[in-house]
């Protein structure tokens, strides 16, 4: 069943996650929408069925479906359609800085979705369900930072020291990480989260993390500051030392009141 209860453990790594957590602070994603306007959040309008405001988001929403078109978790491939879905996600996610060329971005997507398969099958389980109501969280920054977490801690990318995934795959391994409270949460996540606020980022790192080790085994845990009664399975673990952590983080390096120019796109 794993640690779910601690009291306090040995602290040896919470210095290498609070760097990664202080690397994610001014991290923005190349198709993402939220309140920072900028050239390349692709924004639409949200109609009242609850769309993506994205392009990006709209493609991930198509995705997923693909996904979930296979009978039996052993027996997902990447179909064409899901290939072509990828060259529309490489248009919004290709680096503008001359690190790549739209070609090559989607060339890297489908290396990253043939790595995606292999750890979706060996988890045995299909991801879990972003309902129509909330489909408008498909390619927000909240769920690509989410996303990222999962990416830069799987084993799989640890182990053989090989480059991360690109993010989206780490959101379509579950599509509602990242939200306040547990699962595709509704009032809880439309009442405290915060965009730039310690409730989104530790939401985002405590749902990463704590997935990783329920399904993966990876990573810190919930309880990722080492700290607390509940333990890394527990996904009460971590909650009020981590909130703390990052209020005292982000009251000193306020990306609130950062210029636009200050976050780095990934």
């Amino acid at each position: 069943m794993g640690n779910w209860i601690s009291v306090e453990r040995g602290k040896e790594n919470v210095g290498a996650v609070k760097n990664y957590c202080e690397s994610v602070v001014f991290v923005r994603f190349y198709g993402q929408t939220n309140s920072m306007k900028g050239p390349q959040d692709h924004e639409e309008v949200d109609g009242p069925d609850h769309h993506p405001k994205t392009q990006l988001g709209h493609i991930l929403n198509k995705l997923d479906q693909e996904i979930r078109k296979a009978s039996a978790v052993h027996q997902l491939e990447i179909t064409d359609e899901f290939k072509e879905l990828l060259r529309d996600v490489a248009k919004s996610r290709v680096c503008t800085k001359e690190c790549e060329n739209e070609e090559e971005c989607h060339k890297r997507l489908l290396g990253d979705a043939d790595k995606f398969v292999e750890i979706y099958k060996k988890r045995g389980c299909e991801s879990e369900v972003l309902h129509q109501d909330h489909s408008f969280y498909w390619g927000t920054r909240q769920q690509m930072l989410f996303g990222k977490v999962i990416v830069d801690w799987l084993p799989e990318h640890i182990e053989t020291k090989t480059p991360p995934m690109d993010p989206i795959f780490g959101t379509l391994l579950n599509p509602t990480g990242g939200r306040v409270g547990p699962g595709d949460t509704g009032w809880m996540h439309d009442t405290l989260f915060d965009d730039l606020g310690p409730f989104a980022y530790h939401s985002a790192v405590h749902d990463g993390f704590g997935y990783l080790k329920t399904n993966h085994n990876s990573g810190p845990g919930y309880c990722y500051l080492n700290k607390g009664i509940f333990g890394d399975w527990s996904p009460f673990g971590g909650q009020l030392f981590g909130l703390r952590y990052w209020s005292g983080l982000l009251g000193e390096a306020k990306p609130e009141e950062a210029k636009a120019d200050q976050f780095v796109f990934k």
